[in-house]
C-alpha cells in the first residue's frame, strides 16, 4: 500500500483493527463505571438549558472507531446523569471511514452522526479547516491541558500511550528493553537473533505514519535509530498480528505498539508477553472527538462532550481501555494515564502526536523513505 493512500485513507477491512484488533475482549477488560458525581460548581448557571434541549432529542449516534465494550463504561456512566438518552448508538467503524460516512451522509442532505470520535490526525485536520465541528466551549476546557481543544470544536478524547511490548518467555529480564536505545544495543549485540524478529507499525498506514513521523520530528529529523532499527523490523499494519506474534514467539519485541490493543488483553497473555513505556520516546497519540456542525442531536452531543472530560468521564475511557490526561484521573491498575506517563519517562522523553502533522508531501517523502529501510 502506498503511503500517500495509507495515510488519507486507512485499510478499509482493517483499520477498525489499528487501534483496537477488532477482537472480543477478554473477560475483565474493561471496567465498571464510576459512580455519578454532581455537576462542578464552575459549570455557567444556565446549562441547564442545553439539559432541557436534550430531552427533546433523546438519542445519540457516535460514529466512532472504538468497539462497544470500550464504549462501555463511559456509555453507562453517562446514562446515570442523562437517563432520558436511552437510545445510544456506537459504530467500530475505521478511523477514515468514521469521516468518510458522516461527509456521505451530509452531502446527501441527511445527516445521521451526532458525535464523532477517531484516531486519523489528517482527517481531523481536514475536518476542522473545513468548518464541519460544531464550535461548542466546554466548561470543563479550564481543567484540561492546552491539547484538550486544539481548533474550535476538535477536541481531545483521550492521549493514548504507545508502547514497548515483548516476549518474556524468550528474553532474559536482562534483555527486556526499557527503550529505543536499549532496544537498539540488544540487535547490534546478535544481528542474526533479531532479524525480522521485531515488529512496530507500518508508515504505510495513517495511524502508524503518525507515529513514527512524530518520532522523527520530535528528534531534529534524526535517522539514527530508524537506521539501526529498520533492517531488523517486520512492520505491520495492526496490533492484533503483533501481538498474535510475539505471544508466538515469530516476533520478540514490538516497538511504538498501541497500548489501548496490548493492554486490556494483558490478563489472556502476561505469561508470556511483557510491556512498559519506551523510557526514551513514548509517544501519546491524540484521538480526537468533536461534534459535527449538522447533528441532528446537538445538546446531547454537548452533554456528552462534557461528561467525557470531566473527571468522571476520564476515568470512564481509562475503565474502557484508553488512556486519560486530566490531572489527578486514575486508570485501573497496570494502565497509565497522562500524569504518569510523564512522571515516568520525563517531559522530554513523551512525543506528543497532534493533529496537524505538517506538509503532507514532507509526510510522503518520510514514509517512503521509512520503508525503503525495512529489512
Amino acid at each position: 500500500m502506498t503511503a500517500g493512500v495509507g495515510r488519507r485513507h486507512f485499510l478499509t477491512g482493517m483499520a477498525a483493527g489499528a487501534l483496537l484488533a477488532g477482537c472480543a475482549p477478554p473477560s475483565d477488560s474493561v471496567n465498571e463505571a464510576v459512580p455519578p458525581l454532581p455537576r462542578p460548581p464552575y459549570y455557567p448557571a444556565d446549562y441547564d438549558r442545553i439539559v432541557d434541549a436534550s430531552k427533546a432529542e433523546r438519542r445519540l449516534v457516535i460514529y466512532s472507531n472504538m468497539d462497544a465494550f470500550n464504549w462501555r463504561p463511559v456509555i453507562d456512566g453517562f446514562r446515570t446523569h442523562y437517563p432520558w438518552v436511552e437510545d445510544i448508538l456506537t459504530t467500530n467503524l475505521g478511523s477514515s471511514q468514521v469521516f468518510q460516512r458522516h461527509n456521505a451522509e451530509d452531502a446527501a442532505g441527511r445527516p445521521q452522526a451526532s458525535f464523532l470520535v477517531s484516531g486519523s490526525p489528517q482527517n481531523w485536520l481536514d475536518f476542522a479547516n473545513a468548518g464541519q465541528a460544531l464550535d461548542y466551549v466546554s466548561p470543563e476546557l479550564g481543567q484540561l491541558p492546552g491539547f484538550a481543544r486544539t481548533r474550535p470544536g476538535l477536541y481531545t478524547f483521550s492521549s493514548d500511550a504507545i508502547i514497548m511490548t515483548y516476549n518474556k518467555v524468550l528474553l532474559r529480564p536482562e534483555e527486556r528493553p526499557r527503550g529505543l536505545a536499549d532496544l537498539i544495543t540488544l540487535v547490534r549485540s546478535n544481528p542474526d537473533r533479531f532479524r525480522h524478529r521485531i515488529t512496530t507499525y507500518s508508515a504505510g498506514i495513517s495511524f502508524g505514519l503518525a507515529i513514527q513521523y512524530s518520532y522523527f520530528l520530535a528528534r531534529n529529523r534524526n535517522w539514527s535509530a530508524f537506521d539501526a532499527l529498520l533492517p531488523y523490523t517486520r512492520a505491520e499494519n495492526s496490533s492484533g498480528p503483533m501481538l498474535d506474534k510475539i505471544s508466538s514467539g515469530e516476533y520478540l519485541i514490538g516497538y511504538f505498539a498501541s497500548g489501548p490493543v496490548i493492554l486490556p488483553q494483558m490478563t489472556q497473555y502476561n505469561k508470556v508477553v511483557g510491556w512498559n513505556l519506551i523510557s526514551d520516546a513514548t509517544p501519546l497519540f491524540l484521538r480526537g472527538m468533536a461534534i459535527p456542525a449538522k447533528s441532528p442531536h446537538p445538546n446531547t452531543g454537548k452533554l456528552m462532550l462534557d461528561y467525557i472530560l470531566s473527571a468522571e468521564g476520564q476515568a470512564n475511557i481509562a475503565g474502557g481501555g484508553f488512556t486519560p490526561y486530566r490531572s489527578g484521573v486514575h486508570a485501573p491498575a497496570g494502565r497509565p494515564t497522562y500524569d504518569s506517563v510523564v512522571s515516568d519517562v520525563g517531559k522530554d522523553n513523551v512525543v506528543l502526536i497532534g493533529y496537524d502533522l505538517g506538509p503532507e508531501a514532507e509526510q510522503d517523502r518520510f514514509a517512503k523513505d521509512w520503508e525503503a529501510r525495512l529489512g
